[in-house]
């Protein structure tokens, strides 16, 4: 409570000074209903009575009935001098997006001295909260949001909507109430891009408990979500975790520490390359109370319980309040989250910032007027395009909290992302390999290469965030490797997503393999540094198999001169046995040729066609 209550004025009387204090001691037992009763009848006998105007004033405060409290803050005013009450007006104005009043009251408020430095600080991000709201709203950005379908959008609540990576899915939380049992938290999934809208429960990951706020893994095979007051539970609410495996859920568990501490964690967001959880704590160590902390994931144990490396708090973002809600985009840059101490509009706004590599925040901005305003604005999602912006709201009334897509205005559309969806199967017996997926960022020194394993299926999905360039590889102990080159440096919009259907071959006499990821300088036999994750791939893969004899085939399109392409295609050739005798692999098993353009495997007349075309060829001659 801000207001050290004045002594009595002269005009009162001794019988309001004691019903005073039994107003007092009925606010301090938490009666506020009778407190009010009776500094309502003090305020019969003495309209101007400053106290029972500012214990009202309190009591409204703690009931959320900003309206009333600035009416008795008002009428206080009359009669005091404390500069208090300016604060407080300033603070309630600003609480109903009256941000001019609310500017003019911290302005007044400014003026005096002794005002404690905790609080210097309060007011000095108050009075720029209001200068940025007011610009905010003079300055609009696009925000037209409309309510999904009825078969989401039902009489119960919908919130924490999860787009998937191919924009096939949404799923989200409902809070289904009755009269005959307590409200129930479940997680359902709704089929968004067919005119059916089907809507699902995820009846395996349901409870009788309450489970909400998930995210989901870029394939959807884990999900990650809060679960409040269960026995196994480590604090308040923590976050659980279950897998997709054979064609269902796997029973919930508690994701384990150091994640899950004795506090409270929530609202976990995961990173599409499977590397960071993201989420919400309360934990010490922290700037605020709220913070914003990620997790380095660390893949599962036999035991299929999650693997987690050291929490890092995400200072950068954090303030001395609360910050909630992170979202990280699927391209893994593009960050979101809510704060209610951030420069804004009031309650919690949204923000966006840049996330780099090595994890360094830049680029903080609040998301603007209208998506943020003086309630409370929380839980945005985004879909993999970058386009479509998902959130819940009650703005409708007859609806409660329903769930609302919007279209982002260019200025706060995150960089898209396209996926790679394969299916790698043994070329001889058609049967599902879950082979090693391997693939590379040749754009970055600094990111680890993403390795993750297809399902019982032979199917995986991965995101492909545009402007880089990737070495996609698929290995499987008894088969040669796969290699594919993905060139999307260059792409600014989304393109098709890949589609892969691999071929192991078995390791026999005979078999080749065609590597796409060997690079050289232009019309030279010069290795460049992005070629290094293939070659080391294929330098394992020879000492792995350790009796087979190979040839090295360098192949070129067909631009320039056929006889120089053949030479060069031989020097290059050289060049990849050389790096392999450099790197411990026995000249005698390696003989290299060089073919030119004289063995197409696309068309010349497309650059794709002569990308296919430009490739190093490995050919078992002996095992």
């Amino acid at each position: 409570m801000l207001f050290v209550f004045s002594a009595v004025n002269a005009q009162n009387t001794k019988r309001t000074e004691k019903m005073f204090e039994s107003a007092r001691t009925l606010y301090s037992d938490n009666n506020y209903s009778k407190a009010l009763e009776v500094c309502e009848e003090i305020l019969r006998l003495d309209e101007n009575h400053v106290n029972a105007h500012l214990l009202m004033a309190e009591m409204y405060k703690d009931m959320d009935s900003t309206r009333l409290e600035i009416n008795h803050l008002s009428k206080a005013q009359k009669g005091s001098d404390n500069p208090l009450i300016d604060f407080r007006l300033g603070e309630a104005f600003y609480k109903l997006g009256m941000y001019s009043e609310a500017l003019s009251f911290y302005d007044k408020y400014k003026v005096n001295k002794n005002i404690p430095e905790e609080r210097q600080f309060l007011l000095a991000c108050k009075i720029a909260s209001c200068k940025f709201a007011l610009e905010s709203i003079e300055n609009p950005v696009k925000f037209e949001p409309n309510r999904l379908d009825e078969s989401i959008n039902s009489k119960s609540d919908e919130y924490w909507p999860t787009p998937t990576l191919d924009g096939r899915h949404l799923v989200f939380t409902r809070l289904m109430k009755d009269s005959l049992s307590r409200p129930q938290e479940d997680f359902f999934m709704a089929q968004i891009d067919s005119l059916e809208w089907e809507v699902k429960p995820l009846s395996d990951v349901n409870t009788p408990d309450n489970e909400g706020a998930q995210t989901l893994s870029a394939d959807s095979k884990i999900m990650f979500f809060t679960a409040c007051n269960r026995p196994e539970g480590f604090g308040s609410c923590d976050i659980y975790f279950s897998r997709f495996i054979n064609g269902r859920w796997s029973e919930p568990r508690n994701a384990g520490s150091p994640l899950n501490t004795r506090y409270w964690e929530a609202q976990p967001s995961f990173s599409s390359d499977n590397r960071w959880l993201y989420f919400s704590s309360n934990r010490p160590g922290g700037k605020g109370k709220k913070d914003i902390w990620r997790i380095e994931f660390m893949g599962f144990s036999e035991g299929g319980n999650p693997q987690w490396g050291q929490a890092l708090n995400m200072e950068a973002v954090n303030t001395e309040g609360d910050e909630i809600s992170p979202f990280i985009h699927a391209n893994n840059r593009n960050f979101y989250f809510a704060s209610d101490t951030h420069v804004g509009m009031g309650g919690f706004d949204l923000f966006s910032a840049m996330i780099d590599e090595t994890g360094m925040i830049s680029d903080l901005k609040n998301m603007g007027y209208p998506i943020n305003t003086y309630r409370d604005d929380m839980g945005l999602t985004i879909n993999s395009i970058g386009d479509i912006a998902y959130f819940s709201s009650a703005r409708e009334a007859d609806h409660g909290l329903d769930i609302f897509s919007f279209n982002l205005d260019r200025g706060l559309q995150p960089q898209p992302v396209t996926y790679v969806k394969a299916t790698v199967t043994n070329k001889k017996t058609h049967e599902p390999i879950a082979a090693e997926i391997e693939l590379v960022n040749l754009n970055s020194k600094v990111e680890k290469s993403r390795i993750q394993r297809a399902d019982e299926n032979g199917e995986v999905m991965l995101a492909l965030p545009l402007r880089r360039n990737y070495a996609f590889n698929v290995s499987e102990e008894g088969f040669l490797f796969y290699s594919q080159s993905m060139q999307l440096a260059d792409a600014n919009t989304l393109t098709d997503p890949i589609i892969l259907d691999i071929e192991l071959e078995p390791i026999e006499v005979g078999a080749q393999m065609e590597l796409y990821n060997i690079y050289f300088e232009t019309d030279s036999f010069r290795i460049l540094p992005q070629s290094e994750p293939e070659l080391q791939k294929l330098v394992a893969f020879l000492k792995n198999n350790n009796a087979l004899r190979v040839q090295i085939q360098g192949h070129t399109d067909s631009t320039g001169n056929p006889e120089n392409n053949l030479e060069l295609s031989k020097q290059r050739a050289n060049s990849v046995v050389e790096y392999l005798v450099n790197n411990q692999v026995a000249l005698n098993r390696l003989e290299y040729e060089g073919y030119g353009d004289t063995r197409p495997i696309a068309s010349n007349e497309t650059p794709e066609g002569r990308r296919q075309n430009r490739r190093t060829t490995i050919k078992i001659i002996s095992k």
